[in-house]
Formats: structure tokens, C-alpha cells, sequence
């Protein structure tokens, strides 16, 4: 579901806006996206903060126009903060993926066009920084 349409208390919106804002620091030129998806069936991607990320023109070192990130969540608390339970980054030249990472297993990149080592590391910092954004509640920020 896009991510915008998920909002449904601050502390959702507070990690929604913090994953925009880490995703950015090691991709700066990447313009972020809330909504990637057209709003048709929101029922069917209601376990899933769906974001985009949109580089100006094609990015030879990440081998992609676009990031379509995709955290998959236990919204099971509709109050409470969702729980992360895996990440999925696809590297995209519309209409096709070029490359995968899903935080399963071995957290492999697969595709036929692998991002620059350097951009790699950074996408799996990415999703290591996404895993501690998540596993911090407002409520434990209080103590």
C-alpha cells in the first residue's frame, strides 16, 4: 500500500518520514515518492509501506531510473507502530526490474543488472538502518 496511505497515528507518520529521510541520505539526488501505486485496490497491499525513489534520468551506477521499496509490515496493532518484517528493493527501468534485494535468507542482489559495489553497500545499509528505525517505539524513546 503506498506508504501515504497508511498514516493513521504520528508515530507511523513519524517512521514513514524517517525512512524517506534515511533512504535520501545515501542517495541524495533520489526524489522520494509516498504513492507510488494508483489507489485502485489499496485493500490488497495493506501489509506493505510502499515507497519510490526517482533518480534525475538513468543512474549508470545504480543501473536504474527508479527504487521501488517495499517494507513489509505486521499491521496487526492498527494503533500501535507497524513491526518490520522484511524489505524488498527493486531496481527499476520502467516497465522492467533490473535488480532485487529482499531481506530473506541471505539478503542476496539478484537481476541482470547489478548496481556499482559502493551503491550496494549502501542499499543494504539502507535496509540494516530501516531494521533499527522500526525496532525503536515512541514509547521507548520516552524512558
Amino acid at each position: 500500500m503506498n506508504a501515504s496511505a497508511n498514516v493513521r497515528n504520528l508515530d507511523i507518520a513519524n517512521k514513514i518520514a524517517s525512512t524517506a529521510t534515511l533512504f535520501r541520505r545515501y542517495f541524495p539526488e533520489a526524489k522520494v515518492d509516498f504513492s507510488p501505486w494508483d489507489n485502485s485496490n489499496q485493500n490488497e497491499w495493506l501489509d506493505t509501506l510502499d515507497f519510490s525513489f526517482h533518480f534525475p534520468g538513468w543512474s549508470p551506477c545504480m543501473e536504474c531510473r527508479a527504487i521501488l521499496l517495499q517494507l513489509r509490515i505486521d499491521n496487526n496493532d492498527q494503533e500501535g507502530e507497524p513491526k518490520l518484517l522484511g524489505i524488498i528493493m527493486r531496481g527499476m527501468i520502467l516497465p522492467k526490474e533490473r535488480w532485487r534485494v529482499a531481506t530473506v535468507g541471505e539478503w542476496e542482489m539478484t537481476g541482470s543488472h547489478l548496481p556499482q559495489n559502493v551503491q550496494k553497500d549502501n542499499l543494504f545499509q539502507v535496509c540494516k538502518e530501516l531494521y533499527k528505525l522500526f525496532s525503536t517505539t515512541s514509547s521507548s524513546n520516552k524512558k
